[in-house]
């Protein structure tokens, strides 16, 4: 039998033939989106990236150490800002934390989930005589004679060598400042040390 019998045997025209097969296309273009729909929705306790062993190699006090650096465990309502905050006072170093873990989604963390936190180097502070002319002197855990042209991130600039740090000068300085926009001339405030 060739395939043209074939063909009249079980089809009617060449219109059903072509029916079928897209008919056959939609099935499966859509059994496929289903498919990866639940596949991507399944829920996994791995986090991409991230080595799920960590070798713990020393205790020291409370804390165990993975080659010098500490290991966090991950508590409920942790965040890594908030575990930067905690631990290094500085909720910017979730950057270098989401780093030294491999995370590429660092806003997935687990409960229970043990995470490295770097070794991070101190900041050292260096003023520029161009900036010590545009203001007296800052010291940490001192007071501060606001003068003209002065903002809370320039303070910082000066005090710490990192304007980010200017929400630690508005938080110690909360029942003068309002709005930390609205430094006076002449104003007193306390610049906290930093940890």
């Amino acid at each position: 039998m060739n395939f043209v019998a074939i063909k009249n045997k079980y089809f009617k025209s060449t219109e059903e033939i072509v029916s079928m097969f897209l008919g056959l296309v939609i099935v499966v273009v859509v059994g496929s989106l289903i498919f990866n729909y639940f596949q991507k929705n399944k829920g996994t306790i791995d986090i991409p990236g991230a080595s799920t062993e960590i070798k713990l190699t020393d205790v020291v006090g409370d804390r165990l150490t993975v080659d010098g650096e500490k290991v966090y465990e991950v508590v409920k309502g942790d965040s890594l800002w908030k575990i930067a905050v905690k631990e290094y006072d500085d909720g910017y170093a979730w950057v270098k934390i989401a780093a030294a873990n491999n995370f590429k989604n660092a806003s997935v963390i687990e409960v229970g989930q043990k995470i490295v936190l770097p070794k991070l180097e101190s900041k050292t502070v260096v003023s520029s005589t161009k900036d010590l002319s545009k203001g007296s002197s800052v010291s940490q855990g001192g007071e501060y004679k606001v003068v003209k042209g002065d903002s809370l991130w320039k303070i910082a600039v000066r005090a710490y060598g990192d304007g980010y740090q200017w929400t630690k000068i508005w938080q110690e300085n909360k029942n003068k400042l309002n709005n930390p926009n609205s430094l006076e001339i002449g104003m007193m405030l306390n610049v906290p040390k930093l940890n």
